[in-house]
C-alpha cells in the first residue's frame, strides 16, 4: 500500500444529490490502482446533495459554502484543500471505470511535461464524447464556414482534434480537454495557478489549459482511461436553453485576454456565420430544437443573445 500513488479526487457539486452520491459511491467502490481521498465542495445545495453525500458516500469530506460561488472557484477551494501530488478533478456527474485513474497515471508518468492527462469521456449509455479540442482560431472557425469538415482530409481534420474526426485510439498531447474529469500534477498547479475565477462556469478548463501550454506544459489525451460522464447535470438545471449564451460570453472574455481586437471580431463573425448556417439548415431539415439552439449560438457570438447571471440563487 505504500508505494501506491496518492490522489485527491476534488468533486464541486450543486443540486443533483442522487446522481452526484451515486457517481461518489461507483468511485469508491471501484479499483483505481492508487490511494483516494475523495473532497466534496457543495455550492450551497438546495436538495439534500449533501445530506445523500452523507447516507451513500459517507467517506467523502464533505465541505458545504454558504453560497453558490461556481465551479472554478469551488475547485480552487478543493486545489486547496488537496495535500496530495495528484488532483483527479471530476464533475459531479461522472465517475471513472475500473483502473481508470490509474491509467491516467501510468501515462503521466510517461509525459513529464504533462500538466495533465485527459480520459476519455463516454456517455452512461456508451457513445463518446468530444472532449479534446484546439485552442480557439481564425483558421479553425474559418474551416467551419466554408464546410472544411466535408471536404478537408481526415487525417488533418484529427490532427486538429476537430469534432467527428479526432483520434480516440491513441495517446497524445493535446491543446485543451474539458475539465469533467482531468488528472493534473500538483507540481504543475503551483507552477501554473488555478482555475480563474472570473469564470463562473464553462471555459475555465480552456483557459488553465492555455496558461499551461504558454508555460511550457503539455496536456495529455489518454484513451485507455475511460470516465462515464452524463453531462450538464447542473449547468441545465441552473441556466437551461441560455448555457450556451454564458459558455460563449466566457470565450470571448478569455479571448479578449489572449487575442487582439481585431482577431476577436473577425471571429465573432466568422463563429457567428458558421452558426447561422447550422440554424439554416436545422430549420429546412424540420429539427426545431437544434434550430432553437444554433439560434442562441449564432445570437451570442454577435453578442446579441445576453448570458444568464451567474450570483447566488435566492
Amino acid at each position: 500500500m505504500a508505494d501506491r500513488a496518492q490522489v485527491d479526487v476534488g468533486v464541486v457539486t450543486w443540486n443533483t444529490a442522487e446522481l452526484t452520491a451515486r457517481a461518489v459511491r461507483h468511485l469508491l467502490d471501484s479499483e483505481q490502482g492508487c490511494e483516494l481521498r475523495v473532497l466534496v465542495h457543495d455550492n450551497h445545495s438546495s436538495d439534500a446533495t449533501v445530506e445523500a453525500l452523507a447516507r451513500l458516500a459517507p467517506e467523502a469530506e464533505v465541505e458545504v459554502s454558504p453560497d453558490n460561488v461556481g465551479f472554478a472557484r469551488g475547485m480552487n477551494r478543493l486545489l486547496h484543500r488537496s495535500e496530495a501530488p495528484w488532483f483527479f478533478a471530476l464533475n459531479s456527474d461522472a465517475w471513472p471505470e475500473e483502473g481508470a485513474i490509474g491509467r491516467l497515471l501510468e501515462a503521466a508518468d510517461r509525459a513529464p511535461q504533462a500538466a495533465a492527462v485527459a480520459p476519455l469521456l463516454r456517455r452512461p449509455q456508451g457513445a463518446i464524447e468530444h472532449s479534446v479540442h484546439p485552442f480557439p482560431s481564425l483558421s479553425v472557425a474559418l474551416l467551419d464556414v466554408v464546410g472544411g469538415r466535408r471536404w478537408l482530409p481526415r487525417r488533418l481534420q484529427a490532427s486538429l482534434s476537430l469534432e467527428g474526426a479526432t483520434d480516440y485510439h491513441h495517446a497524445r498531447p493535446v491543446d485543451w480537454a474539458v475539465g469533467a474529469a482531468l488528472l493534473m500534477r500538483a507540481e504543475a498547479v503551483r507552477a501554473i495557478g488555478g482555475f480563474d475565477e472570473r469564470f463562473f462556469m464553462y471555459v475555465e478548463d480552456l483557459e488553465w489549459c492555455w496558461r499551461a501550454d504558454r508555460g511550457g506544459w503539455q496536456i495529455v489525451f489518454e484513451p485507455a482511461a475511460v470516465v462515464r460522464h452524463v453531462g450538464n447535470a447542473s449547468g441545465e438545471r441552473r441556466f437551461g436553453a441560455s448555457r450556451p449564451a454564458l459558455e460563449i460570453a466566457n470565450l470571448y472574455r478569455f479571448l479578449g485576454t489572449t487575442r487582439r481586437p481585431m482577431s476577436i471580431g473577425a471571429m465573432r463573425a466568422l463563429y457567428a456565420t458558421a452558426a447561422a448556417e447550422r440554424y439554416l439548415a436545422a430549420r429546412i431539415g424540420h429539427r426545431p430544437h437544434e434550430a432553437a439552439y444554433w439560434k442562441v449560438v449564432a445570437r451570442a457570438h454577435l453578442g446579441r443573445e445576453l448570458p444568464p447571471a451567474t450570483g447566488p440563487m435566492p
